[in-house]
Formats: structure tokens, C-alpha cells, sequence
């Protein structure tokens, strides 16, 4: 079985901490780190750390287009991390994200927009589609760069389906939008409850709306993932409630990434057809990874 995740818009994301944060000047650092981010890329991330195991059926592929040198940086960063990108090669530059995280005060995020893939789309695609089959599944992942139409995640879900492999979409907005609404669907959409409201105009913050509006969607598993509450898993049977031990949260950013790529591996990279079972180990994962375990 293979997964192959896509991101559009990968980025290198550097991430400065201090003591205050001084908007009007000089601030200095007590630590900064520097890593190669992306939700396909967070996802195939969480997907490796879940196959420490040896699992000889499975395979993962992670595609991305990169640019410039900030585009070898982040090939550099994945590999130490025993990620190996299959990289399409683009004109500009990877984009370069901010984040200022004080100790006193809220932290600062600065993200660039997608950088341009150009006429790389169709290599990009190919990419992604080489090899797939029945079984396999195709992760696709985050926003899409400026060139890039909103319908592009939708298309490209009907393409990896006519291959017989699933789609799982994780994006929001606009692409979300034009893709739950299109003739061919995603396998499984993961929208946190803020873009499903944004989406469906329900409640944010009402379990119960946010079953209804997961049901009404005709999407044969939708995952609603809600930061630091229980999450919804709606499929055939209507929705299910996963209740989550309570941890100290140390870190939401990248939960939600890391709860998708667990659910993928055990429901496509371990052959398990039981959305409940994969719920279940995602659940665990995601919550050791907000404790900082």
C-alpha cells in the first residue's frame, strides 16, 4: 500500500522566542529554531513517526514544489528528518513563514503566500499520480499557491479516484467549498469545526450543529477536529464522538496535521477498513503530541 501526501504551499518556518514582544523595536531572541512546514509535509511527518515499527507493505511519498535556496533548505531539514522529497523543481523561491512566540503577551505569525508553481502543475500532478492504485491514498494537503485555481484540489481528487486510490483533502475555504459541492468527492475530508462553520454556516462551538452539518455533506467520512475538545468522526452510521483523555496542552500548532497522518497510516498504510479503529489511534497520537510527549 502506498500514501502519497501533496503540498502546494510548503514553506521553511522559522520560529524566534522571547522574553516580550516589542512592536515599535529592537527585540532579541532567547532561541530560535528553523523547520521545513507544510500540512501535506506535517502529515507525512506524523505518518513516519507512526511507522517506526517495520511495516514492509507500505510505502510513503511526499511531494512538494521547491524553489531557490530556501527550497535546498527544506530539502536539507526533511532529510535529517529521514523525510525524502520527491521535489518539482519551480522558479521562485520557497516561501519563508514567521513566528514570534513571547513569554509575556500573544505570539506573532507572518506567512507568506504560496509561492507560484508556474508551469510545474503538471509535473506536480504526475508526481503525485505515478504508480497509485486500488489501496493506495493520496493525502492532499493545505492551500493553494497565488497561480493555483481554488478548483485545483477538486480536480485533482477526481483524478487520484479514477486511479481506484482514495482522496483524503484537508484545506478550507473557497477549495473546500468547490470540492464537497463537485460530482466526484473526497474519501475523507478533515476540516476543524471553525472552517466547517465557516463552510456550512453552523455553530462553531455546538457538538450537536457540527454533527448535523458534517452529515448534510454527503462525504463518506468527515473527521471534525476541535482544539482541545472531543472530536466528531461522521460516516454512513451519522457521527460518532471520540472522547480524548485530558492532557496539558503544551502546543496546539500542527495537532491537527498530526491527528490526520495518524488516522491515514492505521486506515490506509495498515489496510484497516475501520474508521473507529484509526479514530482511535489518532486520538492517542494527537494528544501525546499537545502534551509535548
Amino acid at each position: 500500500m502506498k500514501i502519497v501526501t501533496l503540498t502546494l504551499s510548503p514553506a521553511v518556518d522559522i520560529e524566534y522566542r522571547l522574553e516580550r514582544f516589542n512592536p515599535g523595536g529592537l527585540n532579541r531572541t532567547q532561541s530560535h529554531t528553523v523547520s521545513a512546514g507544510g500540512k501535506g509535509i506535517n502529515v507525512s511527518r506524523s505518518i513516519l513517526r507512526c511507522a517506526e515499527k517495520d511495516n514492509p507493505g507500505f510505502s510513503l511519498k511526499t511531494v512538494a514544489p521547491v524553489g531557490g535556496e530556501t527550497g535546498e533548505m527544506l530539502q536539507r531539514i526533511l532529510k535529517k528528518e529521514g523525510i525524502t522529497l520527491t521535489a518539482v523543481p519551480v522558479k521562485e523561491s520557497t516561501r519563508v513563514n514567521v513566528s514570534v512566540i513571547p513569554d509575556e503577551g500573544h505570539s506573532v505569525e507572518i506567512n507568506a503566500p504560496g509561492t507560484p508553481v508556474g508551469d510545474a502543475l503538471e509535473e506536480i500532478e504526475r508526481a503525485v499520480l505515478d504508480g497509485i492504485g486500488p489501496g493506495d491514498c493520496v493525502v492532499i494537503a493545505g492551500s493553494c499557491p497565488k497561480d493555483v485555481p481554488k478548483s485545483y484540489p477538486s480536480e485533482l481528487v477526481r483524478k487520484v479516484k479514477q486511479t481506484g486510490a482514495a482522496a483524503v483533502l484537508d484545506c478550507d475555504g473557497e477549495a473546500l467549498r468547490i470540492a464537497v459541492n463537485a460530482a466526484v468527492k473526497p474519501d475523507v475530508i478533515k476540516p476543524n469545526n471553525e472552517e466547517l462553520a465557516a463552510l456550512t454556516g453552523c455553530s462553531p462551538d455546538d457538538p450537536r450543529e457540527l454533527a448535523r452539518a458534517a452529515e448534510g455533506l454527503g462525504i463518506r467520512t468527515v473527521i471534525t477536529t476541535r482544539a482541545g475538545e472531543d472530536p466528531l468522526l461522521t460516516d454512513e452510521r451519522g457521527t460518532i464522538f471520540f472522547s480524548q483523555r485530558k492532557r496539558p496542552v503544551v502546543r496546539l500548532k500542527g495537532a491537527g496535521d498530526t491527528f490526520l497522518g495518524a488516522f491515514v497510516y492505521v486506515r490506509y498504510g495498515c489496510g484497516d477498513p475501520s474508521d473507529d479503529i484509526a479514530m482511535e489511534f489518532a486520538v492517542e497520537i494527537a494528544g501525546r503530541y499537545v502534551a509535548g510527549e
